[in-house]
C-alpha cells in the first residue's frame, strides 16, 4: 500500500508515551490551517483534556472537527454533543460550535469505529479542504485488538485517507510493542516520524 509522495498520506508518529497521556509533540506535527478538517480516533479516558493539549499546542480549532471516541471513559468534552453509537450522530462541526463525538464502548469493535471514520470522511469529501485522520492511539487499539485485525482495519483506514487526498497520522509507543508488531505496522505508513528523537534534539 505504500507508495512514494509528497506530502505522505499516512504517518506513523512514533512516541513514547508521556505519564500524563499529553502529546504535544504529535498535535505539533499536524497540518493547521483553518481550512482542514480534523477526524480525531482516541482512546483518551477525557475528551476535555485532549482539546485543551489541542489549543495549549496548536490554537484554535480546524473548520470542521469530529470525533471516534473509543472505550468506556468520560465523554465531557465541554459540552461536546455524544452520540449513542457511531452510527447515529451527524457527522459534522462548524469551527464555532463543540465537536461532534461519536461514541464506541466496546474498543473491539473495529467495525463500529471503521464506520463513524468512514462517515465524516464522506461528509467531508468535497467540500474544499484538506482532511486529516488523527489516531490517537495505535498503541491502545493493539491493547484491545489482535495485530491482525489491526492491521486489516488500518489498512481500509489508510486506503480511505488517500481516497480523499487527506492525510493520517497513527500515534504509536514503540517500546509498548515486539519487533513483529512493529515491522507489521510499519508496513502501511508511507513515513515515519520519531517524535522522541525530535524532542531530545
Amino acid at each position: 500500500m505504500s507508495r512514494s509522495q509528497s506530502p505522505p498520506s499516512n504517518t506513523l508518529l512514533k512516541r513514547s508515551s508521556p505519564p500524563d497521556g499529553a502529546t504535544p509533540e504529535a498535535l505539533n506535527v499536524l497540518p493547521r490551517p483553518a481550512e482542514t478538517n480534523l477526524l480525531v480516533v482516541t482512546y483518551r479516558e477525557n475528551l476535555d483534556a485532549w482539546l485543551r493539549d489541542w489549543r495549549r499546542s496548536v490554537g484554535d480549532m480546524p473548520s470542521e472537527v469530529g470525533f471516534v471516541h473509543v472505550g468506556d471513559a468520560t465523554r465531557s468534552a465541554a459540552g461536546a454533543r455524544s452520540a449513542a453509537s457511531a452510527t447515529t450522530s451527524v457527522p459534522s462541526s462548524p469551527a464555532d460550535t463543540s465537536p461532534v463525538v461519536k461514541a464506541v464502548s466496546d474498543p473491539t469493535d473495529l467495525a463500529r469505529v471503521g464506520v463513524g471514520a468512514s462517515e465524516y470522511l464522506e461528509t467531508w469529501d468535497g467540500n474544499g479542504r484538506e482532511t486529516v485522520v488523527y489516531l490517537d492511539s495505535l498503541t491502545a487499539m493493539l491493547e484491545s485488538v489482535a495485530l491482525d485485525r489491526t492491521f486489516a482495519f488500518l489498512h481500509v483506514l489508510a486506503g480511505r485517507v488517500e481516497s480523499v487526498d487527506g492525510r493520517g497520522y497513527y500515534l504509536l509507543d514503540p517500546s509498548a510493542h515486539d519487533h513483529r508488531s512493529l515491522s507489521v505496522v510499519r508496513e502501511l505508513a508511507d513515513a515515519v516520524v520519531d517524535l522522541d528523537a525530535s524532542r531530545e534534539a
